[in-house]
C-alpha cells in the first residue's frame, strides 16, 4: 500500500475523536479519510467491538471495506454496508419480534410493493416512511404479518425497534462503538432520524457528505438534513475538506463559479475545459468525437494510458443511444436495462446472476453472500444454491439458462414473471445490453448518464445533453415566454458532478439538433448553464 500524507484539513478530520459532520467536495480525499480513522479507531477495539459504516452503494460499500482491511488490517467485528442492509440485517430481522411478534426470519423482503401489498398502507410521504407513519399506519404490520418486509420502510421500522425494544438498544452499544454514513446528502428523514437516535445511545457518529452533489431528491434524500447536522454544533463538530486534488484548477474554477458566482478563483496557466457548438444531432457528432477520441490514444495526451479513462456522460439516455450508433471506436454504454425498469425482486436477482455468469461477480459464495445482503443462514439451501449457480457459467442455450434462472429463484422464493424472462431474453441477446455485465475492459470508452457517473474519475470527460430544454428540464407552460425550470438546483448539482469527474480536460458538448420528447430533431439553442455570466473567461 502506497503512503498516505494526509493534507492539514485531513490531518484534522481523522484526528477529532468525537461526532463530527465532514463536508467534502469533489477530489477532497473523503473515502481515504473514511478509511484512516475506522483504521485508527479499530486498531484500539477489543475483539468484539467493531463501527458501523454505512455507504450509498453494495460497490461502494466494498471498496470501502477492502482499504480498511489492507495489509491484514483486522477491523474487528466492524459492519460494512447499506443502509438498508444494516436496518434488516442488524435490526429488524434480531429485534422485530419483540416489537411486533411473528419471525421476521420467515419474512419475504420485498423491494418494491406491488397489488396487494401496495394497498395495505396509506401514502403520505414522499420517498420512503418516517416513524409517524409507521407508528400511525397499521398497514405496516398488517404486511408483517402477511410475512413482507418492505424495504423502503426499513429505516423507520428500524428505528421504531431502537425506540421499543431495550434489547436492541444494548447490543447495538455493546457491538459498535462508531457509526459513519457517507453521502449524507442523500439520506431521507428516516434514514436522519435513525443516525440521530444511533448517536443518542453513545455511538460517537460520523456523517459525510457534499450538499452540492445532492442529486437524488426524487428518492426521497434531502440536502437540508446534513445541513442541520453542520448547524447542531452542540453535538457535532464540523470539518470542511474542501479542496480538490483530482481535477486540474480550471476545472476546480469552471466547476466551482457555476455554484458560486464569488468563488475565488485558482491560479493556472491553462485552460481545459471547452465548450463545442456542433453541427447536427449526436449520431452526426458521434463520428467527430471518435476522432477525437482515438488522437488522444494515439497521442497519450497528458498521461492518457486506456480507453477506459475516457467518458462520455449525458442527463439523457436517449442521447446517449443515439451516440453511441454513430460512434467509430470501442465503448460500453451503461444505461438502465429492460430489467432495471421493471425493479422488482426477481429482476435484481436476475441481474446478479448476470453478473456472475459474465464475470463481474467472481465467485459462487461472493454471489450467495450479495442475495438479500446475508439472509440466507440455511446450510443445506447454500450448498443447493451453490451447486445451482455454478451451472449457468456454462454455455447453455437461453431457454436452458433461463430455467436454470428459474430453479434459483424458486430456491430463494422470487416470484418470476414473464415480464423480467422478457427482459432477460432481451438483455443476453443485445450485445450493447449484456457489456454491463462483464468485466471492465480498458479498451472500451465509458458511456453512461451523469446519475451513473456519481462517484467516479475519468482523466478526460464528454459532457453531452448541454441544449435549452435537455438539461437543465424546462417546463412547457401555454403561452409564456419565461422559461420555468422546475428541478434546476438538483440539475444544476448534477451538471456540477459531471464536470468534477474529468480530472485533465472536459468537453461541454452541444448539438444544433436537439430530439425532442416525441422523437424528432429541432433546431436548439445553448443551456441555461452555458448563459451563466460567471463562467466567461473559463473555458476554450
Amino acid at each position: 500500500m502506497s503512503s498516505f500524507s494526509p493534507t492539514p484539513q485531513q490531518t484534522l478530520a481523522i484526528d477529532y475523536t468525537g461526532s463530527m459532520v465532514i463536508t467534502a467536495c469533489p477530489g477532497s480525499g473523503k473515502t481515504t479519510v473514511i478509511k484512516e480513522k475506522i483504521r485508527n479507531i479499530t486498531s484500539n477495539l477489543p475483539e468484539h467491538k467493531g463501527v458501523i459504516a454505512i455507504t450509498f452503494t453494495r460497490k461502494a460499500s466494498s471498496e470501502l471495506e477492502s482499504r480498511c482491511k489492507a495489509e491484514a488490517h483486522d477491523t474487528k467485528h466492524s459492519f460494512f454496508g447499506t443502509i438498508d442492509s444494516f436496518c434488516l440485517n442488524e435490526i429488524i430481522i434480531p429485534f422485530l419480534s419483540r416489537v411486533w411478534g411473528g419471525i421476521p426470519t420467515k419474512c419475504k423482503v420485498l423491494k418494491k410493493l406491488a397489488p396487494p401489498y401496495v394497498n395495505f398502507i396509506e401514502k403520505k410521504f414522499i420517498g420512503t416512511p418516517s416513524i409517524i407513519n409507521i407508528n400511525e399506519d397499521s398497514g405496516y404490520k398488517r404486511l408483517y404479518n402477511e410475512g413482507i418486509l418492505w424495504m423502503g420502510s426499513f429505516a423507520a421500522l428500524a428505528l421504531k425497534v431502537l425506540n421499543d425494544s431495550p434489547s436492541a438498544r444494548r447490543y447495538i452499544k455493546s457491538r459498535y462503538s462508531h457509526i459513519f454514513i457517507d453521502e449524507y446528502q442523500d439520506s431521507s428523514l428516516a434514514q436522519h432520524q435513525l443516525f440521530l437516535k444511533i448517536n443518542e445511545l453513545g455511538l460517537c457518529s460520523i456523517a459525510v457528505g457534499d450538499v452540492c452533489q445532492s442529486i437524488y431528491e426524487f428518492r426521497g434524500g434531502d440536502s437540508k438534513l446534513l445541513l442541520e447536522l453542520v448547524n447542531n454544533i452542540e453535538s457535532f463538530k464540523h470539518f470542511a475538506i474542501d479542496i480538490n486534488h483530482r481535477c486540474h484548477p480550471s476545472i476546480v474554477n469552471y466547476a466551482s463559479r457555476l455554484l458560486d458566482p464569488n468563488y475565488h478563483l485558482q491560479s493556472t496557466n491553462e485552460i481545459r475545459v471547452y465548450r463545442m457548438r456542433m453541427n447536427g444531432n449526436y449520431q452526426d457528432i458521434a463520428t467527430e468525437i471518435s476522432k477525437w477520441i482515438s488522437e488522444c490514444l494515439l497521442n497519450k495526451v497528458d498521461g492518457l494510458e486506456k480507453a477506459a479513462q475516457i467518458a462520455i456522460l449525458a442527463k439523457k439516455e436517449n442521447s446517449l443511444t443515439l451516440l453511441c450508433s454513430g460512434l467509430d471506436i470501442n465503448f460500453r454504454l451503461y444505461v438502465d436495462t429492460p430489467l432495471d425498469e421493471s425493479d422488482t425482486d426477481c429482476s435484481d436477482l436476475y441481474k446478479d446472476l448476470l453478473a456472475y455468469k459474465h464475470g463481474t461477480i467472481s465467485t459462487a459464495q461472493e454471489l450467495i453472500n450479495m442475495l438479500y445482503d446475508g439472509m440466507i443462514t440455511n446450510n443445506n439451501m447454500q450448498l443447493l444454491l451453490r451447486k445451482k449457480v455454478k451451472i449457468i457459467r456454462e454455455n447453455l442455450p437461453n431457454e436452458d439458462l433461463l430455467d436454470k434462472f428459474h430453479e434459483i429463484a424458486n430456491i430463494l422464493g422470487i416470484e418470476f414473471t414473464e415480464k423480467e424472462d422478457n427482459a432477460l431474453i432481451e438483455i443476453i441477446s443485445n450485445d450493447i445490453l449484456i457489456k454491463q455485465f462483464m468485466p471492465l475492459d480498458d479498451s472500451e470508452v465509458q458511456v453512461m448518464t451523469l446519475h451513473k457517473s456519481k462517484g467516479l474519475e475519468f482523466k478526460i470527460v464528454f459532457h453531452l445533453d448541454l441544449e435549452e430544454w435537455s438539461f437543465p428540464y424546462r417546463e412547457f407552460i401555454q403561452n409564456s415566454f419565461t422559461p420555468e425550470y422546475p428541478a434546476l438546483q438538483q440539475d444544476l448539482n448534477l451538471h456540477y458532478v459531471g464536470i468534477t469527474r474529468a480530472e485533465n480536460y472536459c468537453i461541454l458538448i452541444s448539438a444544433k439538433l436537439r430530439q425532442n420528447s416525441s422523437g424528432k430533431f429541432k433546431t436548439s439553442e445553448e443551456s441555461y448553464f452555458l448563459k451563466l455570466p460567471q463562467l466567461d473567461g473559463l473555458y476554450k
